[in-house]
């Protein structure tokens, strides 16, 4: 369960409470939820009600864990409750927790703060909280597992006059977990951008593939903090950074990184570039502003001559360098009639004002010149010092306006709505096509078997070298040029997150560390983490990168079909003439257990298990897979070669122009959840001449599909194979119900899920449309292969 019954947490009008209030914290939570609902929506028990019966409510919260068991969890839901929030001091007993799956009810706790839902157009607010602030109304979610972390940057947003769409505290996670939450924010039309704090990360398989489908919708900022207990860690952990980076979400450094963060994802949320204009009182203040610009690897901006000379025919002392406008004494109208020509210049994407209390100089009416002035959510502000910035900043902030305490703190926030900015277009690179090269999988696999039935847990070169060349490495000899890059790349099971890489320099170059990365890999991350790392680029022999790349890539493919490996290191020589990695050294290590896949690797790999080779009943043959990222420009000649009637048909509208936006969203999926069929003809194996593709919500209980043929390809059977191919997959997968939207004109769609046994319906505000619909059951058959 993921998103299931959410909504009874979040906007419960009718809750009971079990027990009695003893701590300060379930006080607090008492008294939030008297003040968010009347005393009859809001009933106490202080025992068993046998014979009373039970209250109605669709939520219910447990001060005393005395007062539930099995039993009052089927009475509940037999009263319509789907939630329970666990305020009480001791975990939930496991009978309990059996109790509510088969009832899909869903459990916040133990040590949850809660959760608070603001007001919105249909809902009012909701405190079902023990914190003791309830925020304002904004745009931005706070998930965190830590109640002193959530209560903290609670009190910091409050100050500051930054609201949330809502916040919950996920504690010890018994149930409802981040991943879930993450799922509900993505979906959440109130939601604009996302705060989470992560301590620990139970299900890896689940926590990526969500936070791949919220970050792809919005904005993430992920701020990890270590176990408390945990002695020997320092730092953030680069394995679970890795996979952060993998999902697209933007990663703080610190909690008063995650509060700048939120500043910029609830004030700056229209900045579409990092050009930065820095506009100051002295040279001193203008200078760490340029400093902190740099330093965060954001781009100054150049003044045009026509804005320079608008601002010195109103500052005729005013000085211009690079970037910086210095406006020393200038008074408070002129500083703002400079703001104003520096936001209108085209080159400027964001004006930072950075400002001392010189003498004649105070904060205050400048701040609230600026503050009248409305500039909008392209201006920060800077108030140096303490005494006199403090009720300056609580001026900006009450005006809604981005206000930090240091220049560095604030380009720090610019510079992570930069980075969701360039972390998206990365992910959205089309990587070019896999080299191909023959892996004999089965062969390693045998091998390794034996090895682990003779007890052989530990494999060193001579073993190991053979087995590699089946993944297209040599090994070291007298032909091995002496000039080939040398590199080193290591395999290691994670505790949260499963098999990860890294790749470093060899020999060891104390400036650089290791750069790690999830599998599987394509050539576009295998090289990011490559220059990453030191490996390629500058100095370090770029012809040589392409060998280092394919190795990255076969070792990552390695360790997702071995399951038997726990652990690898090889060191390689790459050579710049285009012949493969050889091996130089290497070791494995064999796992006694392997585990099992969806908690070995945190990346649905590749499905090539879908591969089929059919034959129409026309005689044309066809190779049916699953798409691949590389795909895209397959993909996009597909759509150009449609005509404006099968455009129409397929997309409800009239396209003229196909995006590579698009195009991505098509052919890079997360297979966990999403599937493209892409169905490629023996005669024009360059060309993909359907596609079908099936997407099912965060339960997968429901999945949509639609299906594209081009039409000098249909009426031959091909959309119907297709079509009969996702509703087995949706079977197997354990989908209930397939459904998708047909225009009402298209007779052949609506025939062919007729013929399938699909429901048709229209709805009763699109009469042009149709729903179709099937319930899918185990008894489904896959298509034939042949005669289809």
């Amino acid at each position: 369960m993921t998103v299931r019954h959410l909504d009874a947490l979040f906007r419960a009008s009718q809750v009971v409470i079990l027990g009695a209030a003893a701590s300060a914290a379930q006080q607090q939570l008492l008294g939030n939820i008297e003040n968010s609902l009347p005393a009859a929506q809001r009933p106490q028990l202080s025992k068993k009600p046998w014979l009373s019966g039970w209250p109605a409510a669709e939520l219910a919260v447990v001060m005393q864990a005395d007062l539930i068991d099995a039993h009052a969890v089927d009475a509940f839901a037999q009263q319509g409750c789907k939630a329970l929030l666990w305020a009480a001091d001791t975990p939930p007993p496991v009978n309990v927790l059996q109790a509510m799956r088969p009832h899909t009810m869903r459990l916040l706790g133990p040590r949850s703060a809660g959760v608070i839902h603001t007001s919105d157009a249909r809902h009012a607010a909701c405190n079902f909280s023990s914190l003791p602030l309830t925020p304002k109304r904004g745009t931005v979610a706070l998930i965190a597992q830590s109640q002193s972390v959530a209560a903290a940057a609670l009190d910091w947003a409050t100050g500051r006059g930054i609201g949330f769409s809502w916040l919950a505290v996920t504690g010890g996670e018994a149930d409802v977990d981040v991943a879930d939450l993450l799922d509900y924010a993505a979906l959440d039309p109130h939601t604009r951008a996302v705060v989470l704090q992560v301590g620990n990360i139970r299900q890896a398989r689940k926590f990526m593939s969500a936070a791949r489908a919220c970050a792809r919708l919005k904005p993430v900022l992920v701020l990890q903090t270590r176990r408390a207990n945990t002695q020997t860690a320092t730092g953030s952990d680069p394995i679970r950074s890795a996979a952060f980076r993998r999902a697209g979400m933007v990663e703080c450094d610190s909690l008063s990184g995650l509060f700048d963060g939120l500043a910029a994802l609830e004030l700056l949320p229209t900045v579409a570039g990092d050009r930065i204009a820095v506009v100051g009182n002295g040279s001193g203040v203008c200078a760490l502003a340029v400093d902190a610009v740099l330093r965060n690897g954001l781009q100054p901006a150049l003044l045009s001559a026509a804005t320079q000379q608008q601002i010195k025919t109103n500052i005729p002392l005013v000085r211009f360098g690079g970037s910086v406008v210095d406006l020393g004494s200038a008074a408070a109208s002129d500083v703002v009639s400079a703001l104003r020509a520096v936001l209108a210049d085209a080159g400027v994407n964001v004006a930072l004002l950075i400002h001392s209390p010189m003498p004649g100089q105070p904060h205050q009416p400048l701040a609230t010149a600026v503050a009248e002035a409305a500039f909008g959510e392209r201006l920060l502000t800077v108030w140096l010092g303490l005494h006199s910035a403090q009720p300056a900043r609580q001026r900006s902030a009450v005006a809604r306006m981005a206000t930090f305490a240091s220049a560095d703190e604030a380009v720090r926030a610019l510079r992570y709505r930069a980075q969701y900015r360039a972390t998206r277009e990365l992910l959205a690179q089309t990587p070019p096509p896999d080299a191909p090269h023959a892996i004999d999988a089965i062969a390693v696999t045998q091998a390794l078997q034996a090895f682990h039935a003779d007890g052989r847990l530990q494999l060193s070169d001579a073993t190991v070298i053979p087995l590699l060349a089946q993944y297209g490495f040599g090994s070291i000899d007298a032909a091995t040029p002496s000039t080939a890059g040398r590199i080193r790349i290591s395999a290691l099971c994670h505790a949260e997150i499963g098999m990860a890489l890294s790749v470093a320099t060899e020999p060891a170059n104390p400036r650089l560390a290791a750069v790690y990365g999830l599998p599987p890999f394509d050539d576009l991350l295998a090289r990011r983490m490559l220059e990453e790392a030191g490996c390629i680029g500058g100095s370090r022999g770029v012809a040589s990168g392409a060998a280092m790349s394919a190795a990255v890539i076969r070792i990552g493919q390695l360790v997702l079909d071995q399951p038997l490996i726990q652990q690898l290191d090889v060191v390689l020589a790459c050579a710049s003439d285009g012949t493969p990695a050889r091996v130089a050294q290497c070791h494995v290590e064999l796992s006694a257990a392997p585990l099992p896949e969806r908690q070995r690797v945190a990346l649905a790999p590749y499905p090539a298990d879908l591969t089929q080779n059919i034959t129409l009943h026309s005689g044309r043959r066809y190779k049916v897979r699953a798409v691949r990222p590389a795909d895209e420009p397959a993909v996009l000649a597909l759509l150009g070669r449609l005509d404006p009637e099968e455009i129409r048909l397929r997309f409800f509208a009239v396209i003229r122009h196909f995006s590579h936006d698009m195009a991505a969203r098509i052919t890079q999926v997360d297979y966990d959840r999403e599937l493209t069929l892409a169905a490629i003809a023996s005669d024009a194996p360059d060309e993909i001449a359907a596609l079908a593709t099936l997407v099912a919500d965060a339960d997968a209980q429901h999945a949509e599909y639609a299906v594209l043929v081009q039409r000098s390809h249909a009426r031959q059977g091909l959309g119907r194979h297709l079509l009969q191919r996702l509703l087995h997959i949706a079977t197997a997968r354990g989908v209930g119900r397939v459904h998708g939207d047909v225009l009402g004109d298209n007779e052949a769609m609506l025939g062919l899920v007729k013929s399938l046994g699909f429901a048709i319906s229209t709805p009763a505000d699109d009469p042009g449309c149709r729903t179709v619909e099937i319930i899918t059951r185990h008894t489904v058959q896959p298509p034939s292969q042949h005669d289809v």
